[in-house]
């Protein structure tokens, strides 16, 4: 039985599906583009309502600037966004990759995009953003399904030339073409979407060989909310890259900095180690519109004329020039350290905000690799990990554990008794003792043993397998697996202390309690784009090589009004996938949540898939926090409370004004 908040979330979200026509009618153009993060999956369902930030045992009520305060602030010349890794491409295909989409990447580039439809802030709806208005029913013609959309006609890139249905078709084709698919599963797989046409200049034509559901048409990542490509610029450099001998690589690696935008920002400039740059859209087609989302209605801009995105090598190197006047916002798509919190707090011209995030961290395991791809060897390493401890004791507070990867502040999707099941299930609140014990009777019970044996014993040395009165912890030293061979030592790669104190102590935690069972892992502090870059390699095939043991990373979960991303990142196959993890009953019940036609059956298939996910750990969740960002009293912003932050719309370019 699910929990009465549950329930009524539906509601809201069943009539935000009755009312949509009318939102759009008052939404059209202009809102933010969704973000991934962390390594982007990611990606990206949530509540309509509003949303409570996490307990963290602090003050985390936000400014209160949530009225009709859009467009009230000035014009004004730069806005300066600080980030903490490089902007490492100018070309917006990447955002369509898995490697190349770094959040920093998408920070940048999604601005200059624009897609048919998106999600507006901070109500999360899904309104018209090129579209001419709401998107209208799949009917189906024979033996296949037809959606169709209208593109409204004002619309112009940023060299003036229109903004067609061809340009949609153009960016399906070369996307399904070039298998890039890293973030955008739903809309290049084609064996549901057979095809997308340009019916006339403004008419665009999806059909599919399946009666869609939610996931692709509507409120998944689906065609219509896919980032649209210049054709009359990206044409020839796809037509030249056709001819060689890798293509993918070859427009991936392009230069897009002379490429025409759609959003409100068009490429500037960059400087690997140093900066990125954009500026105003001078053809923005929504420039000037008024944006009506959840209660707060407001106009939308540029008011910047540039954007500057200076990088820094650490968090403390950014909260200085925030101090020092030389940053308005700093972007990071997990939040702020807590402890620059006072400091901040202190200064009358910074505002520090918390809101709740969409996303979590996480341990993940190559299946691939023994004995990760063990499943009694996952569970005894993962009953280990104490949480609790952690996130109390060790991070004093600021963040709080996670059993299930959805979010507790994704309160439409969010079930309360499942998630306490499973957090149960998975030995929340055992004691360090208990987690010993259960660890290793799973290893035993599996046929692993020690060169020394972990364990209890008493002041004689006698051996005990449970805790007890007067009995101290032994050490194991040598694990060997049930063929009799020593396992060798196991790296952990996690960001490192000055990227993420949070999960580089996790990870030296984990090393940690893993070595006094005798499991020999080694806790490997990694640059942040480094581990993207391993962890997301792939062969000449397209295939992982996956040339790791285990990895902390996190994500940010991308589409905000239906979760998508539990089959991108663990369906066999799947795009994010880099686990290598496969399970057929995972399949199903993702296959069933693709297709539900109702957000009812959506549901049931999604936390079906949380089960399974918890039972066999290709990623184990660790925690999450409440995002803090920080930002600069020279600029206001329409509102500042939404799921995920201010980040979640890359910073706001589109709506930041000068007090």
């Amino acid at each position: 039985m699910r929990a009465t908040r549950t329930r009524a979330s539906f509601v809201r979200l069943f009539a935000l599906l009755a009312v949509l026509a009318m939102v759009a009618a008052a939404c059209t153009g202009g809102g933010t583009a969704d973000t991934t993060a962390d390594t982007t999956g990611d990606t990206t369902g949530e509540t309509t309502e509003e949303t409570t930030p996490p307990d963290t045992g602090e003050d985390t009520t936000p400014e209160d600037t949530t009225g009709d305060t859009g467009g009230a602030g000035g014009e004004f010349d730069t806005y300066t966004l600080g980030i903490f890794q490089d902007v490492t491409t100018d070309n917006a295909w990447n955002m369509l990759d898995t490697a190349g989409n770094t959040v920093w990447n998408s920070y940048f580039l999604s601005p200059t995009t624009a897609s048919a439809y998106q999600i507006a802030l901070p109500g999360l709806e899904v309104v018209p953003d090129l579209a001419a208005g709401e998107l209208p029913p799949v009917t189906q013609e024979g033996d296949v399904w037809v959606g169709e959309f209208t593109l409204r006609d004002d619309a112009t890139w940023s060299d003036g030339e229109p903004i067609t249905a061809h340009d949609v078709a153009f960016t399906w084709n070369t996307a399904v073409e070039f298998e890039l698919i890293g973030n955008w599963e739903d809309f290049t797989d084609t064996d549901i979407v057979t095809s997308v046409e340009a019916v006339d200049d403004y008419t665009v034509r999806v059909t599919f060989n399946a009666e869609p559901g939610l996931a692709v048409w509507g409120l998944g990542n689906s065609v219509p909310m896919m980032p649209i490509m210049p054709e009359h610029y990206w044409g020839p450099i796809v037509e030249e890259a056709r001819g060689t001998e890798n293509p993918r690589d070859t427009l991936l690696a392009a230069s897009g900095a002379e490429a025409p935008a759609a959003g409100p920002t068009v490429f500037a400039d960059r400087q690997e180690g140093s900066f990125a740059a954009s500026s105003a859209n001078p053809n923005y087609f929504a420039k000037g519109e008024e944006m009506t989302s959840g209660d707060v209605t407001y106009t939308v801009g540029p008011f910047a004329q540039n954007f500057q995105f200076p990088l820094y090598g650490g968090q403390d190197q950014a909260v200085l020039a925030l101090a020092n006047g030389e940053v308005d916002l700093l972007l990071n798509p997990l939040g702020m350290q807590q402890g620059f919190r006072e400091q901040v707090e202190s200064n009358p011209d910074l505002t520090a905000v918390v809101n709740p995030t969409n996303g979590y961290r996480f341990l993940a395991f190559n299946h691939a690799r023994a004995p990760m791809s063990d499943p009694a060897f996952r569970d005894a390493f993962s009953i280990l990990i104490n949480k609790e401890f952690v996130t109390e004791q060790l991070l004093q507070g600021v963040a709080f554990p996670l059993y299930v990867i959805l979010p507790e502040g994704n309160t439409a999707w969010y079930n309360e008794e499942v998630a306490a099941q499973i957090a149960e299930e998975q030995g929340a609140g055992l004691d360090d003792d208990a987690r010993r014990a259960e660890a290793k009777r799973i290893l035993v019970e599996a046929g692993y043993s020690w060169e020394t044996e972990p364990g209890w014993v008493d002041s004689d040395g006698n051996l005990s397998d449970e805790p007890g009165e007067g009995l101290s912890f032994q050490p194991g030293e040598g694990l060997i697996d049930p063929d009799g061979n020593p396992i060798e030592s196991l790296e952990l790669i996690h960001p490192t202390a000055g990227y993420d104190p949070l999960r580089a102590t996790f990870g030296s935690y984990i090393a940690g309690v893993a070595q006094e069972m005798g499991i020999p892992v080694v806790s490997v502090p990694t640059d942040f784009n480094k581990i993207v870059a391993d962890v997301f390699t792939v062969d000449e095939n397209n295939e992982y090589t996956s040339p790791f043991d285990m990895f902390i990373l996190g994500y940010s979960l991308g589409n905000p009004t239906f979760p998508t991303f539990h089959q991108s990142f663990f369906g066999t196959d799947a795009s994010d996938n880099n686990t290598q993890y496969s399970n057929e009953e995972f399949d199903a019940a993702a296959a069933a949540f693709a297709s539900a036609s109702t957000v009812e059956e959506a549901y049931d298939a999604l936390w079906e898939m949380e089960r399974i996910i918890a039972r066999d750990k290709p990623h184990v969740p660790l925690f999450d926090t409440g995002i803090l960002e920080f930002y600069n009293n020279r600029v206001q912003f329409p509102f500042t409370e939404t799921l995920s932050g201010l980040q979640f719309g890359n910073g706001m370019q589109q709506f930041v004004t000068a007090r």
